[in-house]
């Protein structure tokens, strides 16, 4: 499949403000599942961009706008293909031996131990949200494959929270969502990844987004997050909660992370008396027809 991508974020500013740095997490990921055709990035005020990439590989566009501006827009076009996979096209690891490989395999990728041993206010220790909650959380049955634990996993999640836009604030605390039974996406990922965790799973987040299915039409939309679990013999696996479906050829990734603070599409500091306006984002996501 390929989709063009079109993202852009507008900040207002009652007051100019200036020397305003920006760090951008647009450009989708390249990896074995998808590749970047084209990308486009342009801002106004115009500034030159500088890419780099950060501690988890996602690709990092900086600028700085140094005059004063009462205005900042981001503008992102991309294609970018993805290919079609089976999530369960591979040779399942023993139970017995799952154990042994999740710690052969962070042993071979130190950084993995990221995705496992870190606990925020957005990924809090499973304990901590049973004791504030009174809530029985899902345990991890050993004699079982990883994968059906994780899509049990997946779909018990959906009968703790439901999905209501709007219902908690960006990079919100997951206790807040549990609390009041509803959420967004990124508490869907957050919780998913809690428990994960839990069990000694690598877990991580991702930000990209939900392509339309099966239609040339665009589609207004924004950005998604779900969550991947390192599974024994699979390796990283997509489990979106919010939909209760692995991820497939319609989710395109942009940036994964701890949590959805080292995944941020857009976050900056600048100087000023302003705090600024929400943000005010429009995407776009557009199957491309191949000929």
């Amino acid at each position: 499949m390929r989709y063009l991508i079109h993202h852009e974020t507008i900040l207002d500013y009652a007051e100019p403000v200036r020397e305003h740095h920006t760090e951008l997490r647009l450009a989708p990921r390249i990896d074995s599942r998808q590749h970047i055709v084209s990308c486009s990035l342009e801002t106004e005020p115009a500034a030159p961009l500088v890419g780099y990439s950060d501690y988890f590989g996602n690709r990092v566009d900086y600028f700085c706008i140094i005059p004063a501006h009462t205005r900042l827009m981001t503008r992102l076009k991309a294609e970018v293909a993805v290919t079609s996979h089976n999530p369960f096209d591979f040779e399942p690891v023993a139970p017995h031996l799952q154990q042994q490989w999740l710690h052969d395999a962070v042993k071979r990728e130190p950084r993995y131990n990221d995705f496992v041993l870190h606990r925020s206010l957005l990924t809090p220790p499973v304990m901590k949200l049973a004791n504030q909650t009174a809530r029985a959380f899902p345990r991890f049955e050993r004699d079982q494959p990883v994968m059906q634990s994780l899509q049990e996993l997946m779909g018990w999640i959906p009968t703790v929270l439901k999905y209501r836009s709007g219902s908690t604030g960006v990079h919100a605390e997951l206790i807040n969502a549990l609390q009041q039974g509803a959420g967004v996406c990124q508490d869907f990922a957050h919780l998913f990844i809690s428990v994960a965790r839990a069990w000694g799973i690598p877990t991580r987040y991702v930000m990209g987004y939900l392509a339309p299915a099966a239609t040339d039409e665009a589609a207004e939309n924004s950005t998604h997050a779900w969550a991947e679990a390192l599974v024994p013999g699979g390796g990283w696996i997509g489990f979106d909660p919010v939909h209760n479906l692995l991820a497939n050829e319609c989710y395109i990734a942009v940036a994964v992370g701890r949590d959805s603070l080292d995944a941020a599409p857009q976050r900056g500091s600048f100087k000023g008396d302003s705090a600024g306006s929400q943000p005010v984002v429009t995407v776009q996501v557009q199957q491309v027809q191949q000929q």
